[in-house]
C-alpha cells in the first residue's frame, strides 16, 4: 500500500508540473519550497520542484536563494556526484556573497558529503580546514561548533579520543545552553540534534578511553533527555546501541540484545551503514558470548560484507574478523580462514592509511593553529604524539620499499591505494612478526638515543630531508653527534639505514605531492627530483621505482587518466 501511495504521490506532482511549468516560475520561493519539503532525504521525487527553485533563483540573480536550492539538492538528490556537483555551485555562490560565514558553510557542506556519503575522509578534512579557515573569528558561534563537531569526528575516526573529547565537550556545552523552547522549531531541533550527537559520540570516546563511568552516565542522560523520539529518531538509535553495548559489557547479553536489536531497526530504516556495521558486530559478538554459533556468524557476515560494500572499517569493527577466523579454525575452512585473513589485514593497511594520512593533515592545517590558542589544553598531547605521527608514515613507506623489492616488476600501478596495499598482504604478518624492537643490548646512554630521537622528528618537521647532499656524519654533525650514534639510533630504534631512511622521506614527501596536488603532474621529472632534493634524474627515478613499483613518468600518466576518471 505503501508503495502505491508513492506512485500516486508522484503522479499528481508530476501531472500538476506539466500542467503548471509556467505558472510555477511566478510563484514565491516559500510556494515552491512547500512543493517539496516533506518529501524525505534523499527522494530524487523532489527534485522537479527543486530545480524551478534553482532556476527561478538563477533568472532573478538572486545568489542568496541559489545557495538555498543547492543545499536542498544536496538533500534530496540521491545520486552522490550530483550532491558533490551541487556542493560546489553552492560554493561558487557562497564566494559571490564574499561572506565569510557562508563560504564556511559551504565548504562544511561539501565536507560532510565525503565524510557520509562517500567515505572519503582525506576529502572530507580537507574541506572541514577550509571551513574552519574561514569560519576564524566569526561570531556565528552555530557555525563554529557545527565545524568543531566534524573536526572531532576525523580525530575520533583517528583514534585520538582525548583530544576528540576536547571537541565534544565543548560542542555539547554549547548546544545544551541553545536547547530553548522559544527558538524557531527548526533552529530548536538543529541545537537538539547537536547536543544529543555530541554526548553521544563524546560517550563514544570516554568508552575507548576505559572511562566507562562517564560512558553510562552520558548514555543513561541521552536516553532520558530524548522526550520526542519521532523528532530524533536517528539519535535514538545511537543511544540504544550505546545502551546494548553498555550492558553487553556488563554480561546482560538478554537486555543488550533487545537494545541492539532496537537499534538496529532504526538505522536500517535511516540508512546509517556505518553505525549498523557496529551494531551488526556487537549482535555477532553477543551471539558468540551466548554459544548460538550460527546466529554470531550471520552477523559477522554481514560486518565483513557491509566492510566490502561501503569500504568502511574502525579498530571496532575490524574485530569481527578474529571471530570469523577462530570459527574458520576450527571448522577445518582453509579457504575461509584464508579469505578472512586477507581481510583482516586488508583493513589493517586501511586502517594504517587513514591515519598517515589524515593525521599529518589535521596537526599540521589544523593543530599547529589550535595550539597557539589553547596551548595549555594540547601542548602536552601533542609532545607525546608527535613522534609516533611522523613515525607512522615512514613504516608505512618503508613495508612499500620492502615489499616491492619482492615483487613483480611488471606488476602494473594499481591507481588505488588500498589494491596496492592488498598486494602485499601476505607480506604485511611477516614484516609485523619479525620487526626489530628496541629490547637489544644499549650500546649509547638512553639520554643520548632520546636526545638523536627529538632531533630527527625536528629534523623531519622542518623538512630538512629536502636538502641536497646530505651525508650521515652532515647530519650527525649537525644533531651535534657522532655519525656512529646517529647510525644506531636509526638502524635499531628505526629499523633503517640513513640511506633508506632518506629515501623513504623524499620519495614519500614527492609522492604526496603528486597525489595531493595536481599542479606537481606537470613538473618535469628533473624538476620533480630537484623538489625532494635529489640531484639526479636517474637516482630519483630509481629511488622512485624502488618505493612505488612503477617509474615517475608512469605514475603521472597514471594520476593524470584516474584524475579525468573522476
Amino acid at each position: 500500500m505503501h508503495y502505491h501511495l508513492k506512485i500516486s504521490l508522484l503522479i499528481f506532482n508530476l501531472f500538476f508540473f506539466f500542467l503548471n511549468a509556467q505558472e510555477l516560475q511566478s510563484l514565491s520561493y516559500k510556494t515552491i519550497a512547500d512543493l517539496y519539503e516533506n518529501y524525505p532525504e534523499n527522494d530524487s521525487r523532489a527534485m522537479v520542484f527543486v530545480n524551478k527553485y534553482i532556476e527561478k533563483a538563477k533568472k532573478e540573480n538572486n545568489w542568496k536563494k541559489q545557495i538555498i536550492g543547492y543545499e536542498d539538492a544536496i538533500y534530496y538528490t540521491e545520486d552522490i556526484n550530483r550532491k558533490l556537483s551541487y556542493a560546489d555551485s553552492a560554493i561558487v555562490m557562497a564566494f559571490k556573497s564574499s561572506d565569510r560565514d557562508i563560504i564556511s558553510r559551504a565548504y562544511l557542506g561539501k565536507g560532510i558529503i565525503y565524510y557520509y556519503n562517500k567515505r572519503q575522509y582525506k576529502y572530507a578534512l580537507e574541506q572541514y580546514l577550509k571551513a574552519y579557515q574561514f569560519s576564524r573569528n566569526s561570531s556565528n558561534d552555530y557555525l563554529i561548533n557545527k565545524i568543531d563537531y566534524h573536526l572531532g569526528m576525523v580525530k575520533s575516526y583517528l583514534g585520538y579520543y582525548e583530544e576528540a573529547a576536547v571537541h565534544f565537550r565543548k560542542t555539547t556545552k554549547y548546544f545544551e545552553e541553545n536547547m530553548k523552547e522559544n527558538l524557531h522549531p527548526n533552529i530548536r531541533l538543529n541545537n537538539e540534534a547537536g547536543y544529543f550527537n555530541s554526548i553521544y559520540r563524546l560517550s563514544n570516546c570516554y568508552e575507548n578511553l576505559r572511562l566507562y563511568n562517564k560512558e553510562d552516565s552520558l548514555i543513561s542522560i541521552g536516553l532520558q533527555k530524548l522526550k520526542n523520539i519521532n523528532e530524533h529518531l536517528l539519535e535514538y538509535g545511537y543511544f540504544q546501541k550505546g545502551k546494548g553495548v553498555q550492558l553487553l559489557r556488563k554480561g546482560n547479553t538478554d537486555e543488550a540484545l533487545k537494545h541492539l536489536k532496537l537499534s538496529r531497526d532504526i538505522l536500517v530504516n535511516n540508512q546509517d551503514y556505518n553505525s549498523l556495521t557496529a551494531v551488526y558486530f556487537y549482535l555477532g559478538k553477543l551471539y558468540w558470548l551466548k554459544g548460538n554459533r550460527a546466529e554470531s556468524l550471520v552477523y559477522l557476515n554481514k560486518v565483513d560484507s557491509m566492510i566490502n560494500k561501503v569500504q568502511f572499517t574502525t579498530p571496532e569493527i575490524r574485530s569481527s574478523y578474529k571471530y570469523l577466523i577462530t570459527d574458520a579454525k576450527e571448522n577445518g575452512s582453509l579457504g575461509k580462514r584464508l579469505y578472512y585473513s586477507d581481510q583482516f589485514l586488508l583493513t589493517n593497511s586501511t586502517l594504517n592509511v587513514d591515519f598517515a594520512m589524515l593525521s599529518s593533515k589535521i596537526h599540521e592545517e589544523y593543530d599547529t593553529e589550535r595550539l597557539l590558542e589553547e596551548k595549555q589544553i594540547w601542548e602536552n598531547k601533542l609532545h607525546n604524539d608527535f613522534y609516533f605521527l611522523i613515525a607512522t608514515p615512514v613504516v608505512i613507506f618503508l613495508l612499500f620499499f620492502l615489499v616491492i623489492r619482492l615483487r613483480n616488476r611488471e606488476i602494473k600501478f594499481p591507481g588505488k591505494f588500498i589494491k596496492l596495499l592488498k598486494k602485499f598482504r601476505k607480506y604485511y604478518s611477516f614484516l609485523i612478526a619479525n620487526k626489530k624492537t628496541s629490547e637489544k643490548k644499549k650500546k649509547h646512554s638512553p639520554e643520548i638515543i632520546e636526545d638523536i630521537k627529538e632531533k630527527l622528528k625536528k629534523f623531519e618537521e622542518d623538512k630538512r630531508f629536502l636538502d641536497k647532499n646530505l651525508t650521515l656524519p652532515m647530519v650527525a654533525k649537525m644533531f651535534g653527534r657522532t655519525h656512529s650514534q646517529l647510525s644506531y639510533v636509526l638502524n635499531e630504534h628505526l629499523n633503517v639505514s640513513f640511506t633508506q631512511y632518506l629515501k623513504v622521506l623524499r620519495i614519500g614527501y614527492i609522492t604526496n605531492l603528486l597525489v595531493e596536488n595536481k599542479m606537481y603532474l606537470q613538473y618535469k621529472v628533473e624538476n620533480l627530483a630537484h623538489e625532494c632534493g635529489m640531484s639526479s634524474r636517474q637516482l630519483f627515478s630509481t629511488h622512485f621505482f624502488e618505493i612505488n613499483g612503477i617509474r615517475p613518468i608512469e605514475f603521472i600518466k597514471n594520476r593524470m587518466k584516474e584524475i579525468g576518471e573522476n
